[in-house]
């Protein structure tokens, strides 16, 4: 007959229980950081949608003060004389300046940068408006380097815009931050952009 140590078995039973305790403990570590992981991850996406929403409607409405102001001083502008936008509800004007690109017998292009920080100074809205007033007996103006003038302007051949004899010409480019103006750069700062032409 086989006899069993009573003793000896409760002892291989104790450090049994000990090695599934471990693999158990282990296994809901694992599955609690997976979770916490991509927990982190879903409060991230987020806040970037939530920064990619503020700068594109920054840059959207930016580009409804631009339109608004090219409107309304559209003689200005189209002498080159200087304006002075405003734009938002408690917003502040940043920078505002007018800089003479060409200006020939055959007409003038003018560019003008302002930029605006607004909803309790959590937003930045930066503006480019070109001017390009070519006379009517004129052969037109052609601009050369817009990728250079026009912030966001889509580069490639050939990177001219023609305003014809007799045109007003205008391009509008805006870009909206999710931070205000001054501080534009460094982590966490998200731009989007408008570009308009007529």
């Amino acid at each position: 007959m086989v006899q069993i140590n009573h003793k000896q078995l409760r002892r291989e039973e104790r450090g049994f229980a000990l090695l599934m305790t471990l693999i158990v403990v282990t296994i809901v570590i694992a599955i609690g950081l997976t979770v916490l992981d991509l927990s982190t991850k879903q409060v991230r996406l987020a806040a970037n949608a939530r920064d990619s929403e503020i700068a594109f409607h920054a840059a959207n409405a930016g580009m409804e003060c631009a339109r608004y102001w090219r409107n309304q001083s559209s003689v200005l502008m189209e002498s080159g004389a200087a304006i002075s936008p405003t734009c938002f509800t408690g917003g502040s004007l940043f920078s505002n300046n007018k800089t003479t690109i060409s200006s020939d017998s055959n007409g003038a292009v003018y560019k003008y940068d302002y930029s605006f920080t607004w909803a309790g100074g959590n937003r930045c809205s930066e503006i480019t408006t070109l001017v390009a007033s070519a006379v009517a007996l004129g052969s037109g103006i052609t601009i050369s380097n817009m990728n250079t003038l026009i912030p966001g302007y889509p580069g490639g051949i050939p990177d001219t815009k023609t305003c014809n004899a007799g045109e007003r010409c205008t391009v509008l480019s805006v870009r909206g931050y999710n931070k205000p103006c001054g501080s534009t750069t460094g982590y966490g700062t998200v731009q989007r952009e408008v570009l308009l032409q007529f």
